[in-house]
């Protein structure tokens, strides 16, 4: 549940999304109970699994697998999600390509664990360059571990499909001007309220 202090920095900057997108009234106020992502508290060898496991998928997809794979970790009473096998992470839906960044990332990790804990303190631009160190993963990944993982709130997610899919509709049937990149220093609040978008199906009066 979020704390006060996060709600009132949650209104102010609600708010300043509305005065900078004065064109957004009714899409404001449809996903008016948006916040702020609570910073997920994983270790960064959990958190990494997570990410990785949801790219290219839909929640759906993503969830489904991801419970397969925090089973399979209780069962053998692992740790760390990462220290699951190939054939374990394989089994549990995932693809090989997404095995090898996580074991990639874990084997990094092991050697220079301090240079990873570093990444929740690291500008975004920082850490976008230290996370496409990992073969297989780079920008997208970056993003979601800044957003919902190392609580920074001016992040815009370039690379999500959903919110590529938002922008266009935004500037389609709202307004042609919109450039999300003036929801500067709340940028990530202004993601998640077009994530919210399509789940209050805001655009289905639309289209």
């Amino acid at each position: 549940m979020p704390q006060p202090a996060q709600l009132s920095s949650r209104n102010k900057d609600f708010e300043t999304l509305r005065r900078t997108f004065p064109n957004l009234h009714d899409f404001f106020d449809a996903v008016a109970d948006t916040t702020y992502p609570a910073i997920t508290d994983l270790p960064l060898l959990d958190a990494i699994v997570r990410v990785v496991n949801s790219q290219m998928l839909s929640t759906k997809a993503a969830s489904a697998i991801f419970s397969r794979i925090e089973a399979a970790a209780k069962q053998r009473r692992l740790k760390y999600l990462a220290n699951l096998t190939a054939d374990e992470l394989r089994g549990c839906g995932m693809s090989q390509g997404k095995v090898r960044s996580i074991h990639e990332f874990r084997t990094k990790y092991r050697k220079e664990p301090s240079r990873f804990e570093k990444w929740r303190t690291l500008p975004f631009t920082e850490l976008e360059k230290e996370v496409d160190t990992i073969w297989g993963i780079s920008t997208w990944t970056a993003e979601m571990l800044a957003m919902f993982y190392f609580g920074h709130k001016d992040v815009f997610p370039s690379k999500d499909l959903a919110i590529n899919r938002g922008v266009e509709l935004t500037r389609r049937y709202v307004d042609a001007e919109f450039d999300p990149e003036q929801g500067s220093p709340c940028r990530t609040l202004l993601a998640r309220c077009i994530w919210r978008s399509f789940e209050v199906d805001f655009w289905g009066s639309f289209e």
